[in-house]
């Protein structure tokens, strides 16, 4: 799957929705002739929509300090989770994941969803998603004064994307294959981390248990009993005969 690697993708759609953006502060039109439209694409040939619709800008039609700011931290917060996705997981499975949502939105789009708005977003939040999952004590400053861990911030995303599926049904169009490499795989390795982390605790207190007063002591002495608990510092040895002596009742050597 080398082939398939594309190092930066994410910055690279990035910096397209930052064009996109820009164009649509000039030209209030371009998220039309952007978006998804099947028949546009189909009767118009507009084929350019099957692509673009994933960095088409979304709001913001106007020129303001506030949105120039916006984009700002929004390109920054890109740029982040680009570089630390890849880092964690390679060009190649990022690219996959990148690609295998686009295609499954654009999939549904066709099929069953062809009025849905937003799968660019939604990209966006799905790599988010991922980003929160596998570095979730980073922290973000919140209105430059409160500092929050992206996982927190994912959690209230994810509440409100659910909201918006509910009041908007065709959106779960997209949302459930703009999710679909996160529940491929992001979900089952932190549920298999879980698992790793309680078998890994449950050793843990097996190991303490047989420790402790009550455990099970690994040397005993045949003649005198005593074992590696008693407090003279005694050391064993097994003889041919299978049995164990410490040091002070070793049985004479023939």
């Amino acid at each position: 799957m080398e082939w398939l690697s594309f190092p930066g993708l994410f910055k690279y759609l990035t910096f397209l929705g930052v064009i996109a953006y820009a164009c649509q502060w000039a030209n209030p039109q371009i998220g039309q002739i952007l978006e998804f439209d099947r028949a546009r694409i189909i009767e118009h040939k507009e084929i350019w929509r099957i692509f673009t619709f994933v960095f088409a800008p979304m709001g913001m039609q106007s020129f303001s300090p506030v949105g120039v700011l916006f984009l700002f931290f929004a390109v920054m917060i890109s740029f982040l989770i680009s570089d630390s996705i890849e880092h964690a997981w390679g060009p190649t499975r990022t690219t996959l994941y990148i690609v295998v949502a686009i295609v499954g939105m654009t999939v549904c789009q066709f099929a069953v969803a062809p009025g849905a708005k937003g799968g660019g977003s939604l990209l966006y939040t799905s790599l988010f998603f991922a980003f929160a999952t596998l570095f979730p004590k980073v922290e973000f400053m919140l209105f430059f004064l409160i500092p929050v861990q992206v996982r927190f911030l994912a959690i209230l995303a994810a509440v409100l994307l659910a909201i918006n599926a509910v009041a908007i049904p065709s959106l779960l169009w997209l949302v459930v294959p703009a999710m679909l490499p996160y529940l491929l795989w992001v979900l089952p390795n932190i549920v298999s981390g879980r698992k790793t982390l309680v078998t890994a605790a449950v050793r843990r207190r097996d190991f303490t248990v047989a420790k402790g007063p009550e455990g099970v002591p690994f040397h005993v002495c045949e003649v005198c009993g005593r074992t590696e608990r008693d407090p003279a510092d005694l050391e064993f040895f097994v003889m041919p005969d299978g049995k164990e002596y410490c040091s002070e009742h070793l049985p004479p050597q023939p």
